[in-house]
């Protein structure tokens, strides 16, 4: 029992590192930043499973918002060509969040999520470094109203409840991966 568990973790694929998203609208005055960590684990040359947790800020007419996610996922690569590689996501995430309108106290905890798939790329840039791009969202997203009372629309990115297909720069984010 011990070789074997020897013989799968010497082969073992773990990566470790992170994306960074950040989008901004002039016209409407909005903002999203988010920096999330994540590491995973090389199932196969097809499967991996993976776990991601950041932070995220918003800021939208006024209201800042404050963010902790978390992401657990499972990727399948879909078709690899050369160093490229395209793949899908398909996760559950979790966020819990508090906002602030203008110079006001910070609200209660709110939470939403979203079950769904985020297509992606891969770029091997050597044997040890990934570059990773993921843009889009199909899936199912829900949330507490937050500021429904005061007329207030959700500032999280996760805001519209429902079934969503989505290909916009508040989907896009950027990261890095080291395979050991």
């Amino acid at each position: 029992m011990v070789l074997a568990v020897m013989g799968i973790t010497a082969s073992a694929q773990f990566y470790a590192g992170g994306s960074v998203s950040l989008s901004r609208n002039w016209e409407d005055n909005k903002s999203h930043f988010s920096i999330q960590p994540e590491v995973g684990y090389n199932i196969s040359d097809k499967w991996a499973a993976g776990l991601g947790i950041g932070y995220a800020h918003n800021y939208a007419n006024s209201i800042k918002v404050n963010a902790f996610e978390i992401n657990p996922y499972a990727r399948y690569t879909a078709c690899k060509f050369g160093a490229v590689s395209f793949f899908v996501d398909g996760g559950l995430d979790f966020v819990t969040f508090k906002a602030k309108v203008g110079d006001g106290p910070s609200s209660d905890a709110y939470n939403a999520w979203q079950v769904g798939l985020k297509p992606g790329l891969k770029v091997s840039l050597c044997k040890n470094i990934d570059f990773i791009a993921h843009m889009g969202f199909l899936g199912y997203r829900d949330n507490d109203d937050f500021g429904a009372s005061a007329g207030m629309e959700n500032p999280v990115k996760y805001g519209d409840k429902g079934f969503k297909f989505s290909c916009s720069t508040e989907d896009l984010s950027f990261g890095v991966l080291f395979n050991f």
